[in-house]
């Protein structure tokens, strides 16, 4: 059987792979990270999201996966927001 790569996972996958606290934690971290520059948009988040999944490649597995799951959050986020614009 052969393990999946990191890169193999889905949004979905990645974020379940942590907890509710966990995924908390990192949604207000993401806010304070970018929101204090005005980054905390929905565009920039997505973009932000694609560089962290592009670099994610470069990685090794660890990290790679930890940069996907930042990548799978900020994409939540910039849904969520765009959610609640509509």
């Amino acid at each position: 059987m052969t393990q999946l790569t990191p890169e193999d996972y889905s949004d979905d996958e990645l974020l379940a792979m942590l907890n509710p606290a966990q995924l908390a934690e990192l949604d207000r971290q993401i806010g304070e990270m970018f929101g204090a520059e005005g980054v905390d948009r929905i565009e920039a988040l997505f973009a932000m999201a694609n560089v962290y999944s592009l670099r994610a490649a470069e990685r090794d597995e660890v990290s790679a996966l930890a940069m996907l799951q930042l990548a799978a959050a900020m994409r939540r986020r910039a849904d969520l927001m765009l959610a609640s614009k509509n």
